[in-house]
């Protein structure tokens, strides 16, 4: 079987239909898709403060994720290959990082998601005399979303941008991340042009977080589950809070007013 198997198969992608957009303006950007949660073997959590809304929102069960099993079943292999061997996934991932900035090098700049569908701390990971993957690669940019608030209480290495991921149940700590001046991102059925007093920018134009102005709020608009149960879990991702619906909050914004 080849969750016990060596991995043999790359880690990184790069047709992600989102971050081909970053190619207009000359990035080319190679990401990691894992299987989410506790969906492993071992039943480890590869994304400790997601919620409840958002393991049902989850884009792993969207695009190419939620109509092919055997995309669903690669993720889930480098999972398994992580949590098997950390070490050696790590200095695959390395050589795979190697190699994107070789064959790239005078077409396009490289950029690297490592969490697509996870929310490890890579920085928190030594892999070549005492460095960890970012370190090893100063001169090259990374960047994810995460629900962990404690990745900002910390010096991150300077080529790493994080933006922050709001969901039902951190709204607060959405809202003090943003008064400490970076970036959240928040999901809306349409995009409002301002939230709570923040600029709302179009997060679905490309993939480029860490091109982003700062301190704002970057608006994702909900992405469809299309795999099994998609339709009830695109109705809970509304009345969950995960997601939230434009009108209404205007409706409520100006009941208050009256």
């Amino acid at each position: 079987m080849e969750t016990t198997a060596i991995y043999n198969k790359p880690l990184l992608s790069f047709n992600n239909a989102k971050t081909i957009k970053g190619e207009k303006l000359g990035y080319k950007t190679f990401i990691l898709y894992m299987s989410p949660f506790t969906a492993n073997s071992k039943g480890i959590n590869v994304c400790s403060h997601a919620s409840v809304g958002c393991a049902d929102a989850c884009l792993v069960g969207s695009g190419f994720g939620g109509m092919y099993t055997n995309v669903m079943q690669g993720r889930v292999n480098k999972t398994e290959f992580f949590l098997r061997d950390r070490m050696t996934f790590l200095n695959k991932l390395k050589g795979e990082i190697e190699k994107a900035i070789r064959l790239n090098e005078g077409k396009a700049i490289v950029t690297f998601r490592l969490n697509g569908t996870s929310d490890l701390p890579y920085e928190k990971y030594n892999i070549f005399e005492g460095k960890n993957i970012f370190e090893c690669f100063p001169n090259v940019q990374f960047y994810d979303y995460t629900k962990n608030w404690k990745r900002f209480e910390k010096e991150l290495p300077s080529n790493y941008h994080l933006t922050f991921s709001r969901s039902e149940t951190n709204h607060d700590k959405a809202i003090e991340i943003l008064a400490k001046g970076f970036n959240v991102a928040f999901v809306f059925d349409k995009l409002p042009e301002t939230y709570l007093g923040y600029e709302v920018i179009n997060g679905d134009e490309n993939d480029l977080r860490f091109k982003d102005k700062q301190n704002v709020i970057v608006g994702l608009k909900f992405k469809k589950i299309t795999g099994a149960g998609g339709a009830e879990k695109n109705k809970q991702a509304f009345e969950s809070g995960f997601a939230i619906k434009v009108n209404e909050l205007q409706d409520r914004i100006f009941a208050k007013l009256i």
